[in-house]
């Protein structure tokens, strides 16, 4: 089957089985309302995206409408809303969907188009590629270091896009039959990918796993994240290397050097990266000064909006569907545990405590569905799960960071992700091309998340503390709040939840 026929029968059946689920669940079950109304939303979501019959962005937005209409029934239609508690009010539907982790994300956003528009990317690029043109090896090495460095700070489709365009001369250089061409684009996408391991602002899945922790107030700082990323990306680079030259890298023509155009900064592009490395220093030093890195976003905004570096034109061609993607998925798992519908999914996985066959499924089920589909899609679906799985227990993290990082690891096909699209366009790269490079690397990756998780899970059980995650105590999540109430859903009523016009402001009463 076609995309486009695959586009329009999603079009077509994804509505359609989500009532029919809401109908199986109002009929079969003894579920409350609420929670089969949540059902076939998410089985309306979950056929949207995975087909992308309409924009993932769009679908997002299905959601959020969705939620607001059938589950806060600010009508008071019939048949709607809450069955045994007091419905949330739309605007703590629609609050649920902003968080603070958007305008980090923004900032990563701003900050890359500033680079783009002083041509900082390009030029840093050359000169940091300069000291490998000499060997084949270095070279190779060399591209996928600098693009992973850049895919750490900006989005990994902008850093492949001017990768793609500074490897251009190089490819000049090389015969058309020499499979160190296909080697050498290949380390552009995967090297990008890898790349968004590194930092919170570095992909979707990382904002949208920090976004569903700040919802429970658990705070994962800039440096903790980099603190477990980094490792496990700078080891995934050295082994793209060696696979890529292992595949590609037999040309016997290593002594052949390269050249590259020389390049330099302006005094407007030192300005943003000045600006870049301040912003970079106080997200890395949270600890020392206090102010979350959400807050921090604002300071590069504000400083390369008001020096002109980014205009209006600028600002209205930024990738605004991704942080409404973000967003949808937030709603998403917020219906999901405000419904309870979490607890019933959470009931089917292989253990009732954190343990490495629950982080085991979760980040496999991550893993295949985004070689496929999108895997900010994807981080939607599956990070809420994590976290009602998780969540009042130790190893919370060890969930939520595993998948986060495995729905980056998933770059098989050239649809796996946009770096990969990108890269396979050129004309030059076949399917199998990407797979036999792809999904070696993509399993070893999953091989050391999980067993990452198992070291971790291992100290985190011996020391009886989590060293990378800061509870906020002073505030009070809805799923910290509905905690007691969902561990309790399956038990008939009267279990009672209500809510208050704030996510951040309400009261629960449980009578079970």
């Amino acid at each position: 089957m076609t995309g486009s026929k695959i586009n329009i029968t999603g079009r077509i059946i994804a509505a359609p089985l989500g009532i029919i689920t809401m109908i199986t669940v109002f009929k079969m079950t003894d579920w409350p309302r609420e929670q089969g109304i949540m059902a076939g939303i998410m089985v309306m979501a979950a056929l949207l995206w995975v087909t992308e019959a309409l924009p993932l962005f769009v679908t997002s937005l299905v959601v959020i409408a969705a939620e607001v209409i059938l589950l806060a029934n600010p009508g008071g239609w019939g048949g709607l809303g809450f069955e045994v508690a007091a419905e949330p009010t739309f605007k703590t539907i629609l609050n649920a969907s902003v968080s603070p982790i958007l305008v980090l994300f923004f900032a990563g956003l701003v900050m890359s188009r500033a680079a783009v528009n002083e041509k900082v990317d390009q030029n840093m690029a050359s000169w940091l590629l300069r000291p490998y043109v000499g060997s084949r090896k270095l070279l190779l090495f060399g591209v996928i270091g600098v693009t992973a460095l850049f895919s750490m700070w900006m989005s990994n489709t902008a850093t492949t896009a001017f990768m793609l365009t500074l490897t251009m001369p190089l490819l000049a250089q090389i015969n058309p039959s020499d499979p160190y061409r296909k080697g050498l684009l290949l380390a552009v996408p995967f090297a990008a990918n890898i790349g968004g391991l590194g930092t919170p602002i570095a992909s979707p899945p990382n904002a949208i796993a920090l976004g569903y922790l700040r919802s429970a107030d658990i705070n994962v700082t800039f440096a903790s994240w980099m603190m477990v990323a980094v490792p496990l990306m700078i080891v995934l680079l050295g082994v793209l290397g060696w696979v890529l030259l292992k595949l590609y890298g037999r040309s016997g023509q290593e002594g052949t050097g390269f050249t590259l155009p020389v390049s330099s900064l302006g005094k407007r592009a030192k300005w943003v990266v000045g600006v870049f490395v301040f912003t970079a220093t106080l997200w890395l030093t949270e600890g020392v000064h206090g102010l979350p890195a959400s807050v921090v976003s604002l300071v590069p905004v504000v400083a390369l909006l008001v020096g002109g570096f980014v205009s209006q034109k600028d600002i209205n061609r930024l990738e605004w569907d991704v942080l409404i993607l973000i967003a949808g998925g937030l709603a998403l798992g917020y219906g999901l545990s405000v419904t309870g519908l979490d607890s019933r999914i959470v009931a089917i996985l292989p253990s009732g405590a954190v343990g490495m066959g629950l982080i085991a499924t979760l980040v496999i089920a991550t893993s295949v569905l985004s070689t496929l589909i999108s895997n900010s899609a994807v981080a939607n679906l599956i990070l809420p799960i994590g976290l009602a799985a998780a969540y009042g227990q130790p190893g919370v993290l060890a969930v939520m960071l595993p998948i986060a990082l495995a729905a980056s690891l998933a770059m098989g096909l050239p649809v796996s992700t946009p770096p990969n699209a990108m890269a396979y366009a050129r004309g030059e790269l076949a399917v199998s091309d990407m797979a036999k490079a792809g999904i070696p690397i993509g399993l070893f990756g999953i091989s050391v998340i999980l067993l990452g998780a198992m070291v971790y899970m291992w100290i985190l059980l011996s020391e009886k503390a989590d060293p990378l995650i800061d509870f906020e105590t002073e505030s009070h999540s809805t799923m910290h709040q509905l905690t007691p109430c969902l561990s309790k859903i399956p038990v008939p009523p009267p279990t009672i939840y209500r809510f208050a016009s704030s996510p951040l402001e309400h009261s629960v009463a449980c009578n079970v």
